[in-house]
């Protein structure tokens, strides 16, 4: 393969420190020794670390992010795969229009969604509960798990399943033991976009939390209201952490390569 130009090389590099270079402060920073957010820092200090991994403040809304993340995902999963498949390969009056109705949460600023959804659970009765923050969070993530299911899907030989009616096997099992093995990539792609959207996610979770479900980004902004102490960036250090080492769990167990390109 001809190797890339050398300007190209440059720009990827340059791109790449770029967005690297906010997250390396915000490491760095975790290590103040100063009382206050500084940079460069004028000492190490891991206080704010051990802060932030103790503080009931900040443990309870993490444990909260990480549940609501999984549940989102799972509830994402169960509704976007039978979406996709029914896309990818039936025509129906209206599909397109459907189509673009689950993928129109793309379309819109977030905070704009929020607001429809605080005044929507309030009207049919969720109110501002673990359901109807579930609810806000899986109409913002279903169109990433819709688009790469539907993407492995579309370019699967409909022949395979086909065989498999043809030796026998009802709907149900073709789906669970032909159709599912290969779409398995599209479905954990779709997740993990659909998971770290959830964890990250604010202006739903500002707006359809309350005090026993806050999640981390809500915490995080509410102490930075009165606090300009590090602990904001150790807590962040932690999110960093926990999203890198899933990142290398499914690329050890997977490769993101697969998950993401291929249908295998």
């Amino acid at each position: 393969m001809r190797a890339l130009p050398l300007w190209i090389r440059f720009y990827a590099i340059a791109m790449t420190v770029f967005i690297l270079t906010p997250l390396a402060v915000v490491v760095i920073a975790a290590f103040n020794s100063a009382e206050y957010n500084v940079f460069p820092p004028p000492g190490f200090s891991t206080r704010w670390l051990q802060k932030a991994v103790t503080d009931p403040e900040f443990i309870g809304p993490l444990w909260n992010s990480v549940v609501l993340g999984a549940t989102t995902t799972l509830g994402t999963a169960i509704v976007g795969v039978p979406a996709a498949l029914l896309l990818a390969r039936h025509s129906f009056r209206f599909k397109q229009e459907l189509e673009a109705f689950l993928l129109s949460p793309l379309t819109l600023p977030h905070i704009v969604l929020a607001t429809g959804m605080l005044f929507y659970v309030n009207m049919i009765g969720l109110g501002s509960n673990f359901i109807g923050l579930l609810a806000g969070h899986m109409v913002i993530t279903l169109p990433y798990m819709l688009r790469t299911v539907y993407s492995v899907y579309a370019g699967i030989n409909r022949d395979i399943e086909e065989a498999s009616a043809v030796l026998g096997a009802s709907p149900i099992r073709t789906f669970f033991q032909v159709t599912l093995p290969m779409i398995r990539p599209g479905i954990l792609a779709g997740g993990i976009f659909a998971f770290l959207i959830s964890f990250d996610e604010v202006p739903i979770a500002l707006l359809l939390t309350n005090v026993t479900n806050v999640t981390l980004p809500v915490s995080i902004l509410s102490y930075l209201i009165y606090s300009y102490d590090p602990t904001v960036a150790a807590i962040s250090t932690v999110q960093i952490l926990i999203v890198a080492v899933l990142l290398f769990v499914l690329d050890r167990a997977f490769g993101l390569n697969n998950l993401v390109f291929t249908s295998r």
